[in-house]
């Protein structure tokens, strides 16, 4: 809920190296709620009741939770002939002063006359009670907020004015009760997301955290992609407003159980704020806002949203509750500007006359006409452009910002929207080429390149610090490189301020699109969207039919100096790709090109001198320069042999292939159809493949081989295998099942800290995976024959387990005091399909040992 407790074993809340009893008083005296879980431990321990004398002697608001006891175990014949006593020992024992005793009975009576929350009145469900716990403390002490205001100009005024335009609406039907709407509409770049943002802030208290920012693509993709994100969002949404655990909502697969979840959480509680941001002009869109508008909301609820025209929100919303974005005012825009142009300059009243004069001049040229006002209104994110850039190059020189007006003639004129683009060029002209390269790659880039989302995704590297790592190989510069051209990019408000994330604003996308249809151009030769022209070209991204490479794909062969090569959706390539000699390629990425069965290098068609590269030059393939491969839906895929030809790679990513695709694991000659030969890929560090195996003929013993040989990999750090076998009921597994021993290689890899294998029912055990030493994650997920799994106390670094799925596993291994969690849902007896273990999956901490298994039909029964 964004709250912030102070809490003893926090760095952040006790300093090491410091004296802990000054400061744990310091704190209490100061917090805004002392909140009291009143046990006996609580009432005859030094430091409890140290805490609580403070609260009281400070006049800190105290809040009791009755959780074991209840408010008569404080009657003053108990304190008398009870607690007194305790204290008394601690007394004797001289840990306190005799003075504190009388102090400690004023604090019990000060508890005792304070409203709290007792447990008995919850039927005894710890988990209602908890709900209702959080709930009073956020009435109490509004939770931090989870977007700052604090550079929000004019914050208050706009919120209140936004709220005070919400309309009043009676639902009847399954969303029955009164509501109140607001659909707000304006240009690119307004401030609409901050709004929405702004809105939940303010928000947070009146709703007791229940509020919620939705923020919808700006643009259509593929089907498949969209409806995971689609999923992805209502993920965020239970998680925000139902009532379900946390965690819960990671089981959520599609969108039907989403929409399910969501429906059943909300039912019954209090009031919640949604903000539906970004509505785009496309019907999916437009129909998943109305289906989050239409999904049941509690009465009183507050729904909240926009769009860059009112013809979109008509459609959505209603035409009665559309309205203009509020404009900002002068004051309000000049400080906005300021703060990014001059920041030592903290009022506009500390300008003298002549400064103030340049100052309207700049405020004017980010001026734009809008529909909704009869005049021009100032633009944020112009503002914020406009001050970077005069911060940049003559920082709080006021006077040298109206010569650079002068030197252009001014930026527009006519203030129309057209005209943004005058003031998002002036930062992208300061770039080096390099860092203008990674700001297109920014702007064109993919979110759903960095691969598959998996269960333990928490812990691993944010989105930030995997994009600086692809812009690393991409670019062929080091980590550090990499993160300084990005965040040089944010400090010119390219890209937006974020430690965590990689986002860029729709009106940088829309100027990056126009700076690559610029024929002749380096944005031209750097990144292009259709495939003739340029033989110097950098990148090309094709999407969908928008253009036809497979009527001559030897036209590839002109294009040696292509560094990043991306297809999705395009129908017309196959049934070979031919990669031609690609010696720049550094990434590959293939989406949804349905009739691609085979992914080649011309070398083998006899393009050059008929000898293949890697018969010709043993050691090194025609493709040295490949790094990152990522092929995802590719439903006629049958081989990639291309792969024997690139010797350096370091991750490869395959996902979502068809049953045609199958691992042919017997033989290991080059000569034969084997894609995946990890005895040359000396660099691979992350390998992940959702395959395609067939049930009837599968070669255990050949897979065994397979995984082993890669587990020898030097710099391999994740491996990652996901089967499509599936083990029936009538598939017994006896005692003469397949063994994975990892003792039997020579030379695992030291490296390994993920390994995620859905094992083959023919496979009982893994054995040697205490060899494994700088193991963090084991998953064995739908490995549906695993019966075993030995100690695994000594991989001191292992913090996650998952046996999802594992129906024949005899029990939990032993582990050391570093996992964190195991997701479970294993039992004797026969398989159980993928959506009993969605239900019976559970996070369990390890601290306790304690297994709860759910019921699958009273679970059922339960959400409806």
């Amino acid at each position: 809920m964004n709250q912030r407790p102070f809490f003893d074993e926090d760095s952040d809340c006790l300093r090491k190296a410091e004296k802990f009893a000054g400061e744990i008083l310091e704190a209490a005296g100061q917090c805004r709620v002392g909140v009291v879980v009143v046990s006996e431990a609580y009432l005859t321990s030094k430091w409890p009741m140290l805490e609580l004398s403070r609260f009281v002697e400070c006049g800190v608001k105290v809040f009791p939770l009755f959780f074991k006891l209840s408010p008569s175990d404080l009657k003053g014949n108990e304190v008398e002939a009870k607690w007194k006593q305790s204290w008394r020992e601690l007394v004797e024992r001289g840990e306190v002063k005799e003075d504190v005793m009388e102090m400690w009975s004023e604090a019990v009576k000060e508890l005792r006359s304070s409203n709290g929350l007792e447990y008995g009145k919850f039927a005894k469900s710890e988990y209602k009670y908890r709900c209702a716990v959080v709930e009073e403390i956020c009435k109490i002490v509004p939770p931090v907020l989870e977007w700052s205001t604090d550079e929000i100009q004019g914050y208050e005024r706009v919120c209140e004015a936004t709220s005070s335009m919400f309309m009043e609406a009676e639902v009847t039907g399954e969303d029955k009760g009164v509501h109140k709407y607001l659909g707000i509409y304006g240009m690119g770049g307004l401030g609409k997301t901050t709004l929405c943002k702004s809105m939940c802030s303010y928000s947070l208290q009146e709703f007791g955290g229940r509020v919620v920012h939705l923020e919808l693509p700006s643009e259509e993709g593929s089907e498949a992609n969209a409806s995971k994100e689609r999923v992805g969002r209502l993920k965020h949404v239970v998680q925000r407003l139902a009532r379900f655990e946390k965690s819960f909502s990671e089981f959520i697969s599609t969108e039907e159980e989403g929409w399910k979840c969501l429906r059943t959480g909300i039912r019954n509680m209090p009031p919640v704020f949604l903000a539906i941001d970004n509505v785009g002009d496309f019907a999916a869109s437009q129909m998943e806002a109305r289906k989050y508008l239409r999904v049941g909301l509690p009465s009183g609820s507050k729904v909240l949203v926009t769009a860059r025209s009112r013809e979109i929100l008509v459609s959505v919303i209603g035409a009665k509750y559309c309205k203009p974005i509020p404009r900002l005012e002068w004051l309000e825009a000049a400080a906005l500007f300021l703060s990014y142009a001059a920041p030592n300059i903290s009022s506009v009243s500390f300008l003298k006359p002549e400064e103030r004069e340049i100052v309207e001049k700049c405020l004017s040229e980010c001026q734009f006409k809008d529909s909704g006002y009869s005049t021009r209104q100032y633009h944020p994110l112009m503002l914020r452009a406009l001050g970077t850039y005069f911060h940049d190059v003559g920082c709080d020189d006021v006077m040298s910002w109206g010569e650079a007006l002068e030197k252009k003639g001014g930026l527009q004129r006519c203030g129309e929207a057209g005209n943004v683009n005058e003031i998002l060029g002036l930062n992208y002209g300061s770039l080096s080429d390099q860092v203008k390269l990674v700001f297109l790659d920014t702007a064109f880039h993919h979110p759903y390149c960095f691969g598959w989302v998996n269960w333990w995704s928490e812990k691993r590297p944010s989105r930030f610090e995997s994009w600086v790592s692809w812009i690393s190989e991409v670019h062929g510069v080091c980590v550090f490189e990499a993160k300084t051209m990005v965040k040089k990019l944010q400090k010119l408000s390219l890209l937006e301020e974020s430690d965590s994330e990689v986002s860029i604003h729709d009106l940088y996308k829309e100027f990056a699109r126009v700076l690559v249809k610029r024929e002749g151009s380096k944005e031209w030769q750097w990144f292009m969207s259709q495939s003739s022209g340029a033989t110097q070209l950098k990148r090309l991204e094709l999407v969908c039919d928008r253009s036809r490479i497979g009527v001559a794909p030897r036209r590839f062969l002109e294009w040696r100096s292509l560094v990043v090569l991306e297809l999705h959706g395009c129908d017309d390539v196959g049934p070979d790709l031919e990669l031609g000699s690609f010696h720049s390629l550094r990434v590959l990425i293939l989406w949804e090109c349905v009739n691609v069965k085979r992914i080649i290098c011309s070398c083998e068609k006899g393009y050059d001198d008929g000898v293949c590269c890697y018969k010709r030059n043993p050691g090194r393939g025609c493709m040295t320069e490949l790094l990152f491969v990522e092929l995802v839906h590719l439903d006629a895929l049958e081989g990639i042999p291309f792969m024997r030809h690139c010797w350096n790679l370091q991750r490869f990513e395959i996902d979502g292939i068809s049953s045609n695709y199958h691992l042919p694991y017997e033989g290991w000659e080059w000569e034969c159809d084997e894609p995946i030969d990890f005895r040359d890929l000396k660099d691979l560090q992350s390998f992940k493949l959702d395959g395609g195996m067939p049930v009837v003929g599968f070669d255990c013993g050949a897979f065994i081989k397979w995984v082993l040989s890669a587990l020898q990999l030097r710099n391999l750090t994740t491996f990652e295998y996901r089967s499509s076998h599936v083990a029936y009921e009538d598939m017994e597994v006896g005692s003469s099942g397949y063994t994975i021993d990892l003792n039997e290689v020579v030379g695992l890899s030291p490296r390994l800290s993920v390994l995620s294998l859905s094992l083959p029912w023919e496979i009982k055990e893994v054995k040697g995976l205490h060899l494994l030493r700088e193991l963090t994650t084991l998953n064995l997920s739908f490995s549906q024959g695993l019966r075993y799994l030995r100690d695994l106390r000594c991989l001191s670094k292992l913090k996650w387990l998952c046996v999802h799925g594992c129906c024949r596993l005899e029990g939990i291994p032993s582990m050391g005091p570093g996992v964190q969690g195991i997701q479970a849902g294993f039992g004797s007896g026969s398989c159980c399909s993928p959506f009993d273990h969605w239900v019976c999956g559970c996070f369990f901490e390890i601290g306790y040992m304690l297994v709860v298994q759910l019921i699958f039909v009273e679970f059922v029964r339960c959400v409806g």
